[in-house]
């Protein structure tokens, strides 16, 4: 294959929530074009398995993380960089959602696990993944946020809250570290259908039926679209963009 076609040929990736149906995508477009990529995740047997479905897994490895331990998390950078030698990118996906309440009803710590998770868990991953970030070329720390981040809905104050957190967290990354070449960029996805929303909604066409009709293309995102997103976001055709957001939402927050 051209390496025109390998964006990320040589390069090594972290991606957290990777056992996911959207990080999975994301890992997987990332083996594809190239890198070599730690998969992390609470649930590493499943992250295994996703590795075992998925392209390229003598490229992957699996590793059981929890984001919003400062141990947990910092052990599973330091493995994966010592199996694969070095880390030229971060994808902060791992993500939890709360219970969808008026925030006075929200319990106090489902609101506490929100920020540990989305926002501490992006913290305490970058953290721990700058140091060898420095000088590594095509240097990035992807933090996926969300069109809730820009906007909310009933209920969600939790996960809007943690999720315009780190539009900000990435601006503070990109201004600390532009000068010593680590990009800081965030990616926020309108709603993709996984199976977190066919759960939710109890399949496909209820969470399409649901949704569809907030975006105006008239449809949801499907993960390898999303995953689309961050590989460009992570290469070298966005090598001049950093401390902003790429909404990919369908025009969900134009409305």
């Amino acid at each position: 294959m051209d390496s025109s076609h390998l964006p990320l040929s040589g390069r090594v990736a972290i991606v957290t929530g990777a056992a996911g149906d959207l990080g999975a995508a994301i890992a997987g477009r990332f083996l594809l074009a190239g890198a070599s990529v730690a998969w992390l995740d609470r649930n590493q047997a499943e992250a295994e398995a996703r590795i075992g479905r998925g392209p390229c897994p003598e490229r992957s490895l699996a590793l059981g993380c929890d984001v919003a331990d400062a141990g947990s998390s910092r052990q599973a950078v330091e493995a994966a960089v010592a199996h694969f030698g070095a880390l030229h990118v971060l994808v902060n996906n791992a993500a939890i959602v709360s219970p969808r309440l008026p925030l006075a009803e929200l319990g106090v710590d489902d609101w506490q696990q929100a920020l540990d998770v989305n926002v501490t868990g992006a913290f305490l991953m970058a953290k721990w993944a700058i140091p060898h970030l420095l000088g590594a070329p095509g240097a990035v720390v992807l933090n996926v946020a969300s069109q809730l981040g820009h906007v909310t809905n009933p209920g969600a104050g939790a996960y809007s809250t943690s999720k315009a957190a780190l539009l900000g967290l990435t601006r503070s990354i990109a201004v600390d570290y532009a000068q010593q070449g680590i990009r800081a960029v965030s990616l926020s996805p309108g709603s993709v259908m996984t199976s977190r929303l066919t759960r939710r909604y109890g399949c496909e066409a209820a969470a399409s039926a649901q949704l569809a009709p907030r975006h105006p293309m008239g449809r949801i995102a499907t993960p390898a679209e999303i995953a689309e997103a961050a590989l460009f976001l992570a290469s070298d055709a966005a090598a001049f963009v950093t401390g902003t957001d790429l909404l990919a939402d369908g025009g969900y927050t134009a409305v």
